[in-house]
């Protein structure tokens, strides 16, 4: 006796069934760039010198975004860094880090990164 059990597949009594496709190729996993702007500002938060990380808004000039196409993601971050630090190390810093962070918890690669330090601040002076 042979029944059938799914698109283009039959059971016989006594055999079994064959095994799933791996995960990998089973569907798709889309990662939203908001999300990405979540990990890299989270991220960026983490370098010491960083006191603020403008998230994601209506003003591209002033906020963070990401973009992500295909498996390519690219990323701009607005930060208020401490004083007296050195800027370019510490963006430098942050780039390096954010980067760190986003492909080790999305698999991404980022292809740009952006640094936009829109204050300098702290105990001035």
């Amino acid at each position: 006796m042979i029944a059938a059990v799914g698109a283009g597949t039959v059971a016989v009594p006594g055999q079994r069934r064959p095994a799933p496709p791996p995960p990998e190729v089973r569907g798709r996993t889309r990662i939203a760039g908001r999300v990405v702007t979540k990990i890299a500002c989270c991220a960026a938060g983490e370098v010491p010198e960083v006191l603020r990380v403008r998230p994601g808004g209506a003003s591209r000039s002033r906020s963070s975004d990401a973009e992500v196409r295909g498996e390519q993601a690219t990323v701009h971050l607005s930060v208020s860094v401490a004083y007296p630090s050195p800027l370019r190390t510490v963006a430098a810093r942050v780039r390096q880090h954010v980067i760190a962070r986003v492909t080790a918890q999305t698999g991404l690669n980022v292809t740009r990164l952006d640094v936009t330090i829109t204050d300098f601040g702290g105990d001035l002076p």
